[in-house]
């Protein structure tokens, strides 16, 4: 990805007739943003390589753009495909702790003294820290939480679906009052009713936040009116219901639905 925010270039070499050849020899795919106006040259790489090029419009633009087409990886060429993959052999070291410090690979040429490492599977040297490769074996050392966060990339979150709040979705819309002119739903919510939106279709599971509803808390002689929350988006998976906060949320950050975490845990 080059982010690019001048309006010329000066290069040490030739890019359209040195560097471009070997991107295509790499199977490289280069993606170009520019900040300002759009250069031909970038335009030019990112054509031939398979890539994609913008032109930042604002701040929402922008991030749409590099989280939403860049962060998730583009899907494979026919020329991708054909050259097949390899399987990457990898260890889960145990972690152990000496009293007394003992020799640590730290690098493949430098040790050192300490009192914790990491213990290779394969052929039980000690390391100083993860990620890593065995300094004797070469094997690939790496924990769960390692391989947990590209994880997401290769099964994200599907997007979900926004649902109008005309449609019901369960037996939990209360008939409307209408109080001074304007009519209102009432809702009796307790602590077994946000389990699954099939209970309650008006309440975000994740953090039960009330949608399409204006909700006024009393206290000592004053009132306070919380601000009507009016879209709701539903995962197609679990079918439960989350408010655009916790939409964002879940998709940008958390890369987990919770609730077909719960329904899987079940």
């Amino acid at each position: 990805v080059v982010l690019v925010g001048a309006l010329s270039t000066c290069d040490p070499g030739n890019i359209l007739t040195e560097t471009l050849p070997k991107l295509r020899v790499a199977t490289i795919r280069v993606s170009a943003l520019a900040l300002a106006a759009e250069m031909h040259v970038c335009r030019k790489l990112a054509e031939e390589t398979g890539g994609v090029m913008g032109v930042c419009l604002d701040k929402s633009h922008f991030r749409d753009w590099l989280i939403g087409g860049q962060c998730v990886p583009p899907p494979a060429t026919k020329q991708m495909q054909d050259m097949g993959c390899e399987m990457v052999q990898m260890g889960f070291p145990a972690r152990t702790s000496e009293d007394v410090p003992t020799l640590v690979h730290a690098t493949r040429d430098t040790k050192l003294l300490a009192r914790t490492a990491y213990i290779c599977p394969q052929c039980k040297a000690k390391a100083s820290g993860l990620p890593t490769d065995c300094s004797v074996c070469g094997l690939k050392l790496v924990l769960a939480p390692h391989l947990a966060r590209s994880f997401h990339h290769l099964f994200p979150v599907p997007p979900y679906t926004d649902v109008p709040l005309e449609k019901t979705l369960s037996l939990s819309t209360a008939p409307p009052q209408i109080t001074s002119g304007q009519s209102y739903h009432v809702f009796a919510m307790d602590e077994e009713l946000v389990a699954a939106s099939t209970d309650f279709d008006r309440c975000c599971v994740a953090c039960l936040k009330m949608i399409g509803t204006v909700i006024t808390t009393t206290g000592k002689g004053s009132k306070k009116t919380v601000d009507e929350e009016i879209l709701r988006f539903q995962c197609p998976e679990c079918k439960n219901l989350f408010c655009a906060d916790c939409d964002a949320f879940l998709h940008e950050t958390l890369h987990n639905c919770p609730g077909c975490l719960a329904v899987e845990k079940k």
